[in-house]
This record gives C-alpha cells, sequence and structure tokens, in this order.
C-alpha cells in the first residue's frame, strides 16, 4: 500500500510539474498556420462509455505527434475534463461566454503542443447558448485562428441540443460506443438524431472497453450495416480501445493515460486512432474549419440548422 501511496503522490507532483512548466514557458504565440484546423466532435449517447478518457488522451496523442491541439470541455455546467486531466482552472467557457473573461486567460495550456479550454462545474451564468452568447464566443474564437491544427470537442453525453450546437459543423463526428447493449442502443440514437437534425451523414466509430479488436468489428458490421440501411447514413471504423486495468487507474489517479502509461493496451491504441487521424486527408477542411465551425455555432436554431 505504501508504494501504491507512494506512486501516486509521484504522479501528481508530475502533473504539477507539467502544468508549471506550461504556464511558465509557454506564450500564446505560437506561428500561425496557412491551413485551417480541422475540428472533430467526440459524442457518445449514454454517459458511462469512456468518451472523455478517449477525448482527453487522443487531445494529447495528436499533440505529441506534433498537431497543434484544441480540446474543448462542450458539458456546460457538468464539466470532467479538468478532473481526468488533473486540471487546475482560471475560469471556464461559460465565463468567456458571460463577458466576465477572455478566451486567453482561460486556456489551460498542457505541455507543448496542448491546450484545454475548460468549461464550469455545478453553476451556469449562460444556461443556454442564444446567439448573443456564441457570438461573444465566436469574435474570440476567431482571434485564435491559424494557432491550431485540431480542434476537439469533447461533447455532453446524451442527445440534447448543446451536443447538436457542437457538432453541426464539425468536419467529424467521432461516436464512442461500448459493447454493451445499452451504449450500442443509445449511440445509434445519438446518430439517428444528429442525421435527422443537422443532416450528418457520416460518424466516425470508437469502440471502448472491449474484449479484443473482433468483437469490435462485430460491434462497427452491426453498426455500419443499421445506419446505412435505416438512416443513409456511412459509418467508418476509427479504432478500438480493450478494456485495460491502466484506463481505470489512470481515472481514479487522475493521470492521463497516454502520458503516464505510454506503454499500455489502451493507451497504444488510442495513439493509433491520433495517427489515422494525423494522417487522414480524405476529410473536407470547408466543413469543419474553426471560423465556419463558430459561425454555424452562432447560426444553428436561428434558421440554418439543416444547412
Amino acid at each position: 500500500m505504501r508504494n501504491y501511496n507512494n506512486l501516486v503522490r509521484e504522479l501528481i507532483h508530475e502533473e504539477a510539474d507539467l502544468l508549471r512548466d506550461s504556464y511558465q514557458s509557454r506564450q500564446f504565440n505560437a506561428p500561425l498556420s496557412a491551413a485551417p484546423p480541422r475540428v472533430i466532435a467526440i459524442s457518445g449517447g449514454k454517459g458511462g462509455v469512456g468518451k472523455t478518457l478517449i477525448a482527453s488522451n487522443l487531445a494529447y496523442a495528436c499533440a505529441s505527434l506534433g498537431m497543434r491541439t484544441l480540446i474543448i470541455d462542450g458539458d456546460l455546467g457538468l464539466s470532467n475534463l479538468d478532473v481526468v486531466m488533473n486540471l487546475r482552472t482560471r475560469g471556464s467557457i461559460d465565463d468567456v461566454l458571460a463577458g466576465e473573461c477572455d478566451l486567453e486567460k482561460v486556456l489551460i495550456p498542457y505541455g507543448t503542443c496542448l491546450d484545454v479550454l475548460p468549461a464550469s462545474s455545478g453553476f451556469l451564468k449562460v444556461p443556454d447558448l442564444d446567439k448573443m452568447h456564441k457570438l461573444v464566443l465566436l469574435e474570440q474564437i476567431e482571434a485564435l485562428d491559424g494557432r491550431y491544427d485540431l480542434i476537439l470537442i469533447d461533447t455532453p453525453a446524451g442527445v440534447s441540443r448543446t451536443v447538436q450546437h457542437w457538432a453541426s459543423s464539425a468536419a467529424q463526428v467521432v461516436i464512442v460506443v461500448t459493447p454493451e447493449p445499452t451504449s450500442l442502443a443509445d449511440g445509434y440514437a445519438t446518430m439517428k438524431i444528429l442525421n435527422h437534425t443537422i443532416n450528418e451523414s457520416e460518424f466516425h466509430l470508437v469502440v471502448n472497453m472491449c474484449n479484443s479488436e473482433e468483437e469490435a468489428l462485430h460491434v462497427y458490421d452491426r453498426f455500419s450495416t443499421v445506419a446505412e440501411e435505416y438512416l443513409g447514413a456511412k459509418v467508418h471504423f476509427l479504432g478500438s480501445v480493450q478494456q485495460d486495468q491502466n484506463a481505470k487507474a489512470s481515472i481514479r489517479n487522475r493521470a492521463l493515460l497516454c502520458r503516464h502509461f505510454p506503454f499500455s493496451r489502451a493507451a497504444v491504441a488510442i495513439n493509433s486512432i491520433a495517427a489515422q487521424l494525423s494522417a487522414n486527408s480524405d476529410i473536407s477542411h470547408a466543413k469543419g474549419t474553426a471560423q465556419f465551425f463558430w459561425r454555424r455555432m452562432v447560426n444553428y436554431g436561428h434558421g440554418d440548422a439543416r444547412c
């Protein structure tokens, strides 16, 4: 028990050192990129499928590949991205929407190429994303244009209007499911609602907490067949993450899996998915650039939801 407690303390101190070094050494003056960043929404039907674990580690893995990455906690009021990544926040996206804080002041640098935009927890100053609040965010987001290669949105569980907001203009929508029947049903329901409300016709699937690659491919086959038959939608298999005790330990200890357990089975799988995203050149940037994304967010629900 003593050795385990020492390990936990070491992980916490390492994380604190990483964040302190980031605050001290990094400035928000990265060279601008000519290519627009790609925006990816990571969603899933029910809670408990490991969506935030996948999103946070995927962001870290992409940043490790040299992609300048921003991850946004899209779960307004019920944030947990900062908990999973063991972050000390200086504000949230809610403060930006309320006009109380500049965006750059709440961005948290994590390592070299990764920034985190946290959400609030427990109390919402802005209970809903109306057009005025989205315009506030748009103005500040556009000031960051050219700073990132990739923007990941960790959307809330379920299929609320907030999820539809986040997914409405992303270049890719990634659905995270487990082999559990309830997860599969909710994942399909998420695809169905996004298909009907925002005309999303293409999805990418990550099967988490599976027992084998064969089981994951079986889940994908069922998903893709049903989606094509009943929704006319295409589902691409992005990858699978098998059961791994290190993943559970990383959550309990607030130690990011891909950073602290880089050679674990789950971390290797997530790194493989990140490599696919990095190498994927068949995604259109016309839908999913930062400015297009935020402008569509502003217009969503105001006569432009199905464009």
